[in-house]
């Protein structure tokens, strides 16, 4: 377990994306997040929102803004296998900015399963490169 993490058995970690741009941006809601595997094909994926408020985050040209997410390795879910991997191993991910139609590949620093058929907890999108309790 991290330290940090709520739950037993669950990981938190988070989304980090850069303004690359030379202008101010603005964000507000949840990522979207697609789950890949060592070979890039999609991996399940279901995106659950944490009940909280969500802000609108200005984001300067260089600043950055994170989304905290939670997601068990190691416990499976109704249907899962209960020996061995829950889930295919997720090396890589696709994240996006609410109401954005581009992808940014992401890799994952430390390669896992994600079990609960690829259930992410996510929290919406604050200002700053990342949170105390993620990755």
């Amino acid at each position: 377990m991290v330290p940090g993490s709520e739950g037993a058995g669950h990981v938190a970690a988070d989304i980090s994306l850069q303004n690359t741009s030379n202008h101010s941006c603005t964000v507000t809601g949840y990522p979207g997040i697609q789950q890949l595997a060592s070979d890039e094909h999609p991996l399940p994926t279901n995106v659950v929102r944490f009940p909280t408020t969500v802000t609108t985050v200005t984001v300067a040209p260089g600043g950055w803004v994170h989304s905290e997410i939670r997601y068990s390795p190691n416990i499976p879910g109704e249907g899962e296998p209960t020996t061995g991997n829950c889930e295919p191993e997720t090396v890589h991910a696709l994240a996006q900015l609410p109401g954005d139609s581009k992808w940014a590949k992401v890799t994952v620093v430390v390669p896992t399963t994600v079990c609960e058929k690829g259930t992410v907890e996510a929290k919406p999108f604050v200002g700053g490169e990342a949170s105390p309790a993620g990755g």
